[in-house]
C-alpha cells in the first residue's frame, strides 16, 4: 500500500473526528506557545493521517487461531465426586 493510498482511503467519523480534534489542539499549542500542547496535537493529526494504531485497519485485537480450534462442539466432560 501507497503513502497515497493511504491518506486518500478508508476514511470514516472517527477519523476525521481525530483529524479536526488533532488540529484544533495543535492550533491551540501554537497559540499559547506551549510545546506539549503542540505535541498532543501534532500526535492526533498524525494518528488521523497515517491511520496508525488500533483505531484504524492495522490492529485487530480479536484474531483466533484456527490452527488448535477443536473441530468437535461437544465434548464430553467427566465430574468428579468430591466429599
Amino acid at each position: 500500500m501507497t503513502m497515497w493510498h493511504s491518506l486518500t482511503h478508508n476514511w470514516n467519523v472517527a477519523r476525521v473526528m481525530r483529524l479536526v480534534l488533532g488540529g484544533m489542539i495543535l492550533y491551540q499549542g501554537f497559540l499559547t506557545n506551549q510545546t506539549g500542547v503542540m505535541l498532543m496535537g501534532g500526535f492526533f493529526t498524525l494518528f488521523s493521517l497515517f491511520t496508525s494504531g488500533c483505531c484504524g485497519t492495522v490492529c485487530n485485537s480479536n484474531q483466533v487461531n484456527n490452527e488448535n480450534k477443536n473441530t468437535n462442539k461437544y465434548e464430553q466432560i467427566t465430574y468428579e465426586e468430591v466429599k
